[in-house]
C-alpha cells in the first residue's frame, strides 16, 4: 500500500520521449492525420443519408420531412454520445476508439441493408452515438502553435467531411442502382478506416502517466504514483463531475453560453444547407442529379482556407486596432480576447455570405453565384467554430473538455432541428427568404463578439470555475516543480557522496606503504 504521506510522484520530464509534448513533429502530424480520418469518416456518415432522400422517400413512400429525420437522428446521436460514454477522461484517449468504432460498423451495417425505415432511423441514431467519440475524442493540446495548427486542421476535416459525402453521395445514388448503396459505402468506409483505430496511440497524459505509475509499483515501488492518482475519485463521483460541471457551466458561464450560441448557429446551417443545396441547385438551377453535390465543393475550399491562414489571420487581427469603446486600452496585447477580433469578423463575414446565397439562389441567377457563396460561409464556420473553442479552452483550462461538452451538446442538439424544419420553412417562404432568415439572426448575435472583446477579461474574473481551473493549474504547476527541485537535490546530493567517495579512495592510495616484511632485532 502507497503511502499517502510520503509519494514517490510520477512526472514527465522536459524531454521524455514519452510526454505527447515532447513528441517529433512528423508523429505530432501522424497522429493528427489518425485522428482526422476518423473523424471525417464519422461525420461522412452523417450528411451521406442526405443524398438518399429521394430513394429513401420513394421506397418508403414518406414524406420529405419524415424522411431528412434520418439526418436528424445521427446528429442528435453526437449530442448524447459523450455524455453517455465519458471514456476520455477517466481511462484515456486510445480506448474510447477501441470500444465504439465496431459498434459503429455494427450499427451502420445494419442501416445499410435492412428494408425497414423505422429499423433505418433508430439504428441511424444508435450510429450517430458512437460516432461521436471520433469527434469529441480529438484533442491534441493547446501548448504550441503546431499543436494548435493540427487541431485546426482535424476541425477542418470534421467540418468538410459532410460536404464531401454530398458530393459523393449523389453520384453513388445515380449509378448504383435501386438498393441503398449510399448507406452502404459508409458502413464500407467504416470498416476500412478501422485499423487506423489500432494505429492510434495514447495522448492523454494522466492515462500514461497511470499506467507507468502501475508499471513503477509492480517493479518495487510500492509508493509510485502520477500527480492526479493522488486524490482517489470513484468512477460514480467521476461521472457526477463528467455531467454536473458542464450543466452549471451551461447556466452559469457567459463565457460558454455565447461560444455555444454562435457555433450552434453555424453548425445548424450547415445541416440546413445539406437540405437546401438540393433544392436549390437540382429544382431550381435544374443540375444533374449527380452534380447536384459539386458545389459544396466551394464550401470545402473556405474551409481549408481558413485552417491554412488562421494563424497569420490570429497575428494580423490581434494588431488590427479597435476602437476603445470594444477593447479598452487596458486589455493586455496578449489576452485570450485579442483573439476574438478574428471572430468578430468572421461572424460579420457570416450574415454576407447567407444573403449572398439567398438572393443568388433561385434560378434567374447564374449557378455559379451561389455557389461562390460558400467559400465565405465555409470560411466564417471554421473560423467561428476554433476561436470561440480556443477562447473557451483557454479561459477554463483544465476544464476545457467539459466547456467542450456543453458546446458539443447544445451545437448537435441544436443542429439536429435544422435539416427537419428546412422543408417546411423554404416550402413556404422559398429560399431566398428562408436563408435570409438565418442571416437575420445572425446579424442580431453580432454583439456576443462584441461583448467579449469589451467585457471578457471581466468575466473570467468573476468566473469561479476559471478560478477555481487557474487554482489548480497552479497547484500541479507548483507540485511539478516542487518534485523535479527534490529530484535535481536527490541527484546532486548523490553526485556529492560519490566525489567524496571517490575522494577518500585518492586519499588512502596516497598514504605510504612499507616495503617488505619487518626485520628482527
Amino acid at each position: 500500500m502507497a503511502s499517502a504521506a510520503n509519494p514517490d510522484l510520477v512526472i514527465f520530464s522536459k524531454t521524455d520521449p514519452e510526454d505527447p509534448k515532447n513528441w517529433s513533429r512528423w508523429r505530432k502530424r501522424l497522429v493528427c492525420a489518425y485522428i482526422s480520418t476518423l473523424a471525417f469518416t464519422s461525420v461522412f456518415g452523417s450528411s451521406i443519408y442526405a443524398a438518399a432522400e429521394l430513394q429513401i422517400r420513394a421506397r418508403f413512400d414518406t414524406s420529405a420531412d419524415i424522411s431528412s429525420t434520418g439526418l436528424t437522428v445521427y446528429v442528435l446521436g453526437f449530442s448524447l454520445g459523450p455524455l453517455i460514454c465519458p471514456m476520455s477522461e477517466i481511462y484515456g484517449r486510445k480506448l474510447p476508439y477501441m470500444v465504439s468504432w465496431p459498434f459503429l460498423i455494427a450499427m451502420s451495417g445494419i442501416d445499410a441493408f435492412v428494408d425497414n425505415l423505422a429499423v433505418i432511423l433508430v439504428f441511424r441514431f444508435l450510429a450517430g452515438t458512437f460516432a461521436a467519440c471520433a469527434i469529441n475524442n480529438t484533442l491534441l493540446g493547446h501548448d504550441t502553435e503546431d499543436l494548435n495548427l493540427m487541431n485546426l486542421s482535424i476541425a477542418a476535416f470534421i467540418l468538410s467531411g459532410p460536404c464531401v459525402a454530398l458530393v459523393v453521395g449523389f453520384f453513388v445514388v445515380v449509378y448504383a442502382g435501386p438498393q441503398l448503396w449510399a448507406l452502404r459505402v459508409f458502413f464500407f468506409l467504416c470498416i476500412g478506416v478501422w485499423p487506423v483505430v489500432f494505429l492510434l496511440p495514447e495522448s492523454h497524459g494522466p492515462t500514461i502517466l497511470a499506467a507507468r505509475s502501475k508499471k513503477l509499483r509492480k517493479q518495487g515501488r510500492p509508493n509510485a504514483r502520477a500527480a492526479h492518482e493522488m486524490k482517489h475519485q470513484a468512477t460514480s463521483e467521476l461521472l457526477r463531475v463528467h455531467f454536473g460541471r458542464p450543466a452549471k457551466m451551461f447556466l452559469n458561464e457567459p463565457i460558454v453560453q455565447g461560444a455555444a450560441i454562435w457555433t450552434s448557429l453555424a453548425y445548424g446551417i450547415i445541416y440546413f444547407f445539406f437540405e437546401v443545396y438540393p433544392i436549390v441547385f437540382f429544382q431550381q438551377h435544374h443540375f444533374p442529379l449527380q452534380l447536384t453535390g459539386l458545389p459544396f465543393i466551394a464550401v470545402i475550399i473556405g474551409t481549408f482556407l481558413a485552417a491554412a491562414f488562421y494563424l497569420k489571420l490570429v497575428a494580423f487581427f490581434m494588431k488590427f486596432p479597435l476602437p476603445e469603446f470594444i477593447v479598452p486600452a487596458s486589455t493586455p496585447k496578449d489576452a485570450p480576447e485579442m483573439r476574438l477580433k478574428l471572430a468578430l469578423f468572421a461572424c460579420i463575414m457570416m450574415p454576407i455570405s447567407l444573403f449572398w446565397f439567398a438572393w443568388t439562389s433561385g434560378g434567374n441567377v447564374h449557378w455559379i453565384a451561389p455557389t461562390l457563396a460558400g467559400i465565405p460561409f465555409g470560411f466564417a464556420t471554421i473560423t467561428i467554430f476554433f476561436t470561440f473553442l480556443t477562447y473557451t479552452s483557454q479561459t477554463y483550462t483544465i476544464y476545457a473538455s467539459s466547456s467542450s461538452s456543453c458546446n458539443v451538446f447544445a451545437r448537435c442538439t441544436i443542429g439536429s432541428i435544422f435539416p427537419i424544419v428546412a422543408h417546411s420553412i423554404i416550402d413556404n417562404v422559398g429560399s431566398e427568404w428562408g436563408v435570409s432568415i438565418f442571416g437575420f439572426i445572425s446579424l442580431i448575435l453580432i454583439p456576443i463578439p462584441l461583448a467579449f472583446l469589451r467585457w471578457g477579461p471581466a468575466l473570467r474574473e468573476r468566473s469561479p470555475l476559471a478560478k477555481e481551473a487557474n487554482a489548480i493549474v497552479a497547484k500541479m504547476r507548483a507540485q511539478a516543480a516542487a518534485a523535479a527541485k527534490k529530484a535535481q537535490e536527490a541527484a546532486a546530493a548523490a553526485a556529492e557522496e560519490k566525489e567524496k567517495s571517490l575522494a577518500s579512495v585518492s586519499e588512502r592510495s596516497a598514504l605510504p606503504v612499507e616495503n617488505g616484511p619487518p626485520q628482527d632485532a
